[in-house]
């Protein structure tokens, strides 16, 4: 190796250990940093600045690091307690406090707030004094520890109105609102957000903010109260903030609960108005929760102004949300809800079916108040239906679950329906003493309603037994009625005074109450009318809703039409003029392209019209399959009212039209003793019978379940009596399947004043209903009479 190879070499090797050298200073120079910052974090002696900068680390951990947070805040406030650094102590008790909360260290997290507001009232920090105290008394609200947490505010208040900071006055103010709140003693409560009210006057978002989260919890807490009007009010007020904030989801769930308390005040044109505008938003942000919940109580709204497929569609669309989330209580509160929609139809089966799946999710998993109303609901089926051991069981187990809840309202409820099952045996002994105590319960929770359904069960049994005690229970129900001015029980009271005052041979009294009776009954069926008007309104409200929100979206789809075709027609010039160039250059072949794209056409149209050809055919069959039930192949519901609509459409020029509706009696029983798949057959024979015996310009529609409605255009009430009686004793006479039936038939006409198609369906199962009371297999024709006393049949 000559010289200068040799120096090189000798360089390179020198620097190569320089650079190993260098990197080992690095490495011990870092070791010894660490072992100093560790000494650090132990020792006292550090600058203040050093202080700060691990006071800012502690905060940082919180999040990341609680324990070790809490560690290294320990360290620092033994030496700041050392060093008497009165500031430095009170940061670090108020960090601990934050972290030991986050560790769910109540205890340790309550010393430290308090003992920093100790350390601020010595530096005569007012409002770090106030931020420590509000901390403690939030988690005295959060434990439940409403004693000492009430002793706390009477001491905090005067300091935080000395100082006269608005937005501390407003939280210590709205803190003493949430703990008589969660007391229940939601008066006060309601007085203490009042006054937090005057302190929330700023225009700043985060006191808007509170302004906004105070008037909903004003609107809680008067819905708790019952009161209503004050609970749409506030919830009302709560919207407009949140709307002058642009708050969406605030704003669409706020909508939501402002619906819920117009339902309950009877607007129900002005809840599905709310409702609808809440679904709106929620359509534009991302909220799950709040969206199910928005379905849930549109389908509610729909379900309470009749209109059920709406009510089972936005149900159905909650449930399928919560079962793919697995959250067991939102699938029992829409399987209950739906449940409900079944049970108006009058679809037991499928109500059954629904509460069922509540019942049969994991124990432990939905709220027992939930499913106790599951159980009673399926008792109260079974009781009309007539399986009397299952209503008793269901409803007992109801009634144990209300019971260890000590839901007094629920209970009370729950007695008397046991009541009426005890009654359907003829134990009238057991009857008695379950409505009895249905009304001690329905007396403790101070509901009017309660007492009167207690009162007018006992009373309804003990005439013939003890006529006279019957006398005064009804007597002390028609008082409570005229109260709270029900005047369907009002009705009742007097209906079964002047039956009990007969049986008691005081006939001038018995008249008396026959002339209240009569009196009242033209009252009520004058409100009915105005009920219906105001029902038949909301259900236009929600078409022309309908309508409009349909009108908007066909606009902003002819708005983006609209850019498209803009777009297209750029494109096409552009287009045009390359093949304007092409043409000039390739002018020889024009002739050739042109039969190619003529051909080419020709083919395309072909094939669209055999497209079309067979799409037509396709939606022939399609129709047909949806105009039918697919068992029975008779009309389904919405065909019937397709055509019940169609025909009402010339009401005033309509003279004769009747409807029978048809049940199956005892067709459980069928199901029970035979398996579904012979009710099945059962189900299809009795409907090729229907049929079988009808006219051409009549027609025969599945209504639910085992039930049927027969349409009966230019038909007089006596023929479509004597219709449905020769299709009763075919009924009677057949076997199908070697099983022998009979049916129960309502008859109603248009000559009873029906207004609507719902009208007249109702007067008929109302008519069904009563054949059924005689005892089945019989032919009854709709009387004013039967309408009186509908809402107690489920009693």
């Amino acid at each position: 190796m000559d010289l200068p190879s040799q120096i090189h070499s000798f360089i390179v090797k020198r620097i190569y250990n320089f650079t190993f050298l260098v990197k080992a200073l690095l490495f011990a120079l870092f070791v010894s940093l660490n072992s100093a910052y560790a000494q650090e974090t132990t020792s006292y002696s550090l600058t203040n600045e050093s202080n700060a900068g691990l006071l800012k680390r502690a905060e940082l951990l919180i999040d990341t690091d609680v324990i070790t947070s809490i560690e290294l805040s320990k360290s620092l406030l033994s030496q700041a307690q050392s060093a008497d650094d009165t500031l430095l102590s009170a940061k670090l008790h108020n960090l601990l406090g934050r972290a030991n909360k986050k560790n769910n260290n109540i205890n340790a997290s309550l010393e430290h707030f308090l003992q920093s507001s100790v350390y601020y009232s010595k530096l005569n920090d007012s409002r770090n004094q106030i931020k420590a105290s509000i901390n403690y008394i939030n988690i005295l609200l959060e434990e439940k520890r409403y004693d000492e947490l009430t002793t706390r505010i009477e001491t905090l208040l005067p300091t935080t109105l000395v100082y006269g900071d608005d937005f501390f006055i407003a939280q210590v103010l709205l803190i003493k609102g949430d703990s008589f709140y969660g007391q229940k003693k939601y008066d006060n409560a309601n007085a203490q957000y009042t006054s937090a009210l005057k302190y929330l006057v700023d225009e700043d978002e985060l006191i808007q903010r509170q302004l906004g989260e105070t008037y909903k919890k004003l609107a809680q807490s008067y819905k708790r109260l019952k009161n209503r009007e004050q609970t749409a009010h506030f919830y009302t007020k709560a919207l407009e903030i949140y709307t002058s904030l642009g708050d969406l989801k605030l704003m669409a769930r706020t909508l939501n609960t402002l619906a819920e308390a117009h339902r309950y005040l009877d607007n129900l044109v002005l809840a599905l108005d709310y409702s609808t505008r809440a679904l709106e938003i929620h359509k534009d942000i991302d909220d799950p929760v709040g969206f199910a919940k928005a379905l849930l109580g549109a389908g509610i709204i729909y379900r309470h102004i009749n209109l059920y497929e709406k009510s089972l569609e936005h149900i159905n669309e909650a449930y399928l949300y919560y079962k793919k989330v697995n959250n067991m209580l939102g699938i029992a509160k829409t399987s209950n809800q739906m449940g409900l929609v079944y049970t108006r139809l009058r679809q037991f089966d499928q109500a059954e079916f629904f509460y069922q799946i509540t019942i049969d999710l994991p124990k432990g998993m939905v709220e027992e108040k939930t499913l106790a109303s599951a159980l009673r609901e399926m008792a109260v089926i079974n009781l009309e239906s007539g399986d009397l051991a299952s209503a008793m069981q269901y409803a007992k187990k109801a009634y144990i679950t209300y019971k260890n809840k000590n839901l007094t309202s629920y209970i009370s409820t729950t007695a008397r329906i046991i009541g009426n099952i005890y009654r359907a045996q003829g134990n009238n002994n057991k009857a008695i003493e379950y409505y009895k105590e249905s009304l001690s319960f329905a007396r403790e929770t101070g509901g009017k309603l309660y007492e009167i359904k207690s009162l007018t069960a006992l009373a309804g049994i003990l005439i013939g037994i003890d006529t006279n005690e019957a006398i005064s229970l009804l007597k002390r129900s028609l008082a409570l009625s005229t109260e709270i001015d029900d005047k369907l029980h009002m009705l009742y009271a007097y209906r079964e005074i002047r039956i009990a005052e007969k049986l008691r041979g005081r006939i001038e009294e018995s008249l008396r109450y026959a002339e209240e009776e009569i009196a009242l009954t033209d009252i009520i069926q004058n409100e009915r009318n105005e009920d219906k008007l105001a029902l038949e309104k909301a259900h236009l409200h929600s078409h022309k809703m309908e309508i409009e929100l349909e009108t908007l979206r066909e606009k902003e789809k002819r708005h983006q039409l609209e850019l498209e075709k803009k777009n297209n027609q750029i494109e096409i010039a552009a287009q045009a003029r390359v093949i304007s160039e092409l043409e000039l250059s390739k002018n020889k072949y024009a002739s050739i392209a042109l039969a190619f794209l003529l051909a080419a056409c020709l083919a395309i149209v072909l094939l669209v019209y055999r497209s079309f050809i067979a799409s037509k055919k396709r939606n022939e069959e399609l129709d047909y399959l949806a105009a039918r039930d697919p068992l029975t192949n008779c009309y389904n519901r919405r065909i019937l009212f397709e055509v019940m609509n169609r025909d009402f459409l010339d009401l005033p020029q309509i003279e004769e039209y009747c409807i029978l509706m048809v049940d199956i009696d005892h067709f459980k029983s069928v199901n029970d003793t035979y398996g579904h798949s012979i009710g099945d057959t059962v189900l299809c024979g009795v409907a090729e019978l229907l049929q079988a015996n009808i006219r051409k310009s009549d027609s025969v529609a599945r209504f639910g379940g085992e039930e049927f409605c027969i349409i009966l255009p230019n038909t007089t009430q006596e023929q479509a009596i004597r219709i449905a009686e020769a299709i009763r004793i075919k009924v009677e006479k057949a076997t199908f399947d070697d099983i022998p039936v009979t049916c129960s038939f309502g008859v109603t006409s248009i000559k009873f004043k029906a207004r609507t198609p719902s009208e007249l369906i109702e007067q008929a199962d109302l008519a069904l209903y009563e054949a059924k009371s005689l005892g089945r297999n019989q032919v009854a024709l709709w009387d004013a009479s039967l309408e009186e006393f509908k809402l107690f049949r489920s009693e």
